[in-house]
């Protein structure tokens, strides 16, 4: 997955972009849309002006922010805005795989709240259900998204048995409340190492070793 060079990411807003049956309003919309050939039924396209051209693009999107389970931000190349690594849920994992396999060589759009802010290049099969959105967001919407998603470094499993990504609703709201317990006590512990707090260890209950038995001896 290749990100294209700034000087090509100029995209002129058009009327179909405001349009989009996609756009609500006060709420954070994440789509990612295929570039598709011109033999596609124009009401399932949409048409943009990108580096002096146009290209043509699904309106449908392969998948949206109901997808993410996770996100970490970073600063972007060009010094003034932000772009984020996502974890996609199976759902979103296996729509980013297929279309990465099936348009290998074409262009993805990401778009937030339906302006075009970002593409890459579908260069190799995506299987890991990680995408990058390498530049465009604002840090307000870097804001929204923590209010909604967990940072991926912070992320633990939805099933005690296995490594499982949350997927469910109440899952991604399980798995938010987990990472920012651990979030603020990584921060708790960091504020306590500058003002060279030692707080004690937690106790456990004892457990007299006299006369203790394993079952079934």
């Amino acid at each position: 997955m290749k990100p294209f060079p700034r000087a090509i990411l100029i995209l002129a807003l058009c009327g179909p972009l405001a349009s989009c049956d996609i756009m609500r309003e006060n709420k954070l919309l994440i789509t990612t849309h295929v570039q598709s050939e011109e033999i596609v039924h124009p009401n399932e396209i949409m048409k943009l002006p990108i580096g002096g051209r146009e290209m043509t693009f699904r309106k449908v999107p392969e998948f949206s922010q109901r997808s993410i389970s996770g996100f970490e931000p970073f600063p972007a190349e060009d010094g003034q805005s932000y772009g984020v690594l996502l974890q996609l849920d199976t759902k979103g994992r296996n729509a980013l795989e297929l279309a990465s396999r099936m348009s290998h060589g074409m262009v993805m759009l990401t778009m937030v709240n339906a302006l075009p802010i970002d593409m890459v290049e579908l260069d190799q099969p995506i299987t890991d259900g990680r995408f990058t959105i390498w530049r465009g967001l604002s840090k307000e919407t870097v804001d929204k998204m923590d209010k909604f998603y967990p940072r991926i470094k912070y992320m633990k499993s939805s099933s005690r048995w296995m490594d499982m990504l949350p997927s469910t609703h109440t899952e991604k709201l399980n798995s938010r409340r987990v990472a920012k317990e651990a979030e603020a006590a990584e921060a708790k512990a960091k504020r306590d190492k500058e003002r060279g707090v030692i707080r004690p260890a937690p106790k456990t209950k004892d457990i007299p070793l006299e006369g203790f038995k394993l079952p079934g001896t």
